[in-house]
Formats: structure tokens, C-alpha cells, sequence
């Protein structure tokens, strides 16, 4: 990611924002705190299930689903590197039916978008910071 593990860490953490770089066929909205709702496209049918989101700032991970949950569940954590750069790790259990490609596409297509908005989101910062000429 091009930019420090913090400033991508907010960009995931903003449950209320995750659109913004989630594949556009799954949908996904707060249903409670820390309670996400999703909806995933067609396997053999559309999967509807809600997951508690847990956020740990220290370690920079956000984990969802549980032990006991066999599917939709996973987590994402921030690697620090060197100064403006870090890696985001996934560990993704897809819904039932779902292909080890399909899971696959979902993840880089997430990756890419994430990279485009805390790109995005990092040269927004630099403009309101540097003052006027």
C-alpha cells in the first residue's frame, strides 16, 4: 500500500465507508456496533449473513466472524514496512459454494481498491496540509 500502516488502518476501520473498496458485487451495511450485515452474490444463492467486526488498533487487525463460524469470516491486518508504505494481510473464509477463485478474485479486487482510496484519501491530507502559495 503506498501509504503508512496508520493512515490505511483508518480506511479499513471506517465500517461505515467499507463500499468504497469492498468488490461492488457484495453489499454490506452496519446492522448494530461493530455488526456488519453482507450480502454476497449468486453461488447457488445469495448469501445473507451478519458478523461482529472486533478492531484492534494496537495490532491493526480487524477480525469478523468467530471460531465456531465456519464461513464468511476472516481477518485483515496492516504491516508496517518502512515510511509510507505497508501490506495488507488476509485471511478470508468464503461463503459455502464459493470457489477458491471466486474468494481469490474478491480479495485482489478489495486490494485494489483499498490501494486506489488510501491513495486518494493520502493526497487529499497533503492538500488541506501545505499551505497556499
Amino acid at each position: 500500500m503506498p501509504a503508512d500502516a496508520d493512515a490505511v488502518f483508518d480506511v479499513l476501520s471506517d465500517l461505515d465507508n467499507m463500499t468504497a473498496w469492498l468488490p461492488d458485487s457484495i453489499e454490506v451495511e452496519l446492522s448494530g456496533p461493530n455488526l456488519i450485515r453482507l450480502w454476497l452474490p449468486g453461488l447457488h444463492a445469495d448469501v445473507d449473513v451478519e458478523r461482529q467486526v472486533v478492531i484492534d488498533w494496537e495490532r491493526l487487525r480487524i477480525s469478523w466472524g468467530s471460531e465456531t463460524t465456519t464461513s464468511c469470516n476472516g481477518t485483515l491486518q496492516v504491516l508496517r514496512l518502512t515510511a509510507g508504505r505497508s501490506a495488507v494481510s488476509v485471511r478470508l473464509t468464503g461463503p459455502p459454494g464459493a470457489s477458491r477463485n471466486t474468494v481469490d478474485t474478491w480479495v485482489e479486487s478489495a486490494l485494489d481498491a483499498l490501494e486506489s482510496v488510501v491513495a486518494a484519501e493520502c493526497r487529499t491530507k497533503q492538500a488541506v496540509h501545505q499551505p497556499a502559495l
